[in-house]
């Protein structure tokens, strides 16, 4: 499940919306292979957040997380881990950056199942 936020005045950029459907394309086109891999991994939540108000809390909230910045924030994205803020993204490759954390986290989090 990918919670994002629907976008708002505090989000005047693209990043956020075309981050959150490169996010949820993903899950979506890579779930059938986990859930035939990893037992529980279709009860991963992740949150793609827009801006400081509400993207840390919910991004906390969520297995894995990140909440990116809003108009005026500084160029920051952090990303949270099972509550934990583990890293913050920053630069051009952030969308790719956070795919691969996904995927990494899946491999770690999720019991691979025998055969």
């Amino acid at each position: 499940m990918v919670i994002a936020c629907p976008g708002c005045g505090r989000t005047t950029s693209t990043v956020f919306q075309e981050l959150a459907q490169s996010i949820q394309a993903h899950l979506r086109s890579q779930m059938p292979l986990w859930r035939e891999r990893h037992d529980g991994v279709e009860n991963m939540t992740v949150a793609v957040m827009g801006c400081i108000v509400n993207g840390p809390g919910e991004s906390k909230m969520a297995n894995i997380g990140i909440s990116l910045p809003g108009t005026g924030e500084s160029p920051a994205a952090p990303v949270y881990i099972d509550g934990e803020k583990a890293m913050t993204l920053r630069g051009e490759n952030i969308a790719a950056e956070f795919t691969r954390i996904v995927d990494e986290y899946v491999a770690r989090k999720y019991v691979k199942r025998e055969g």
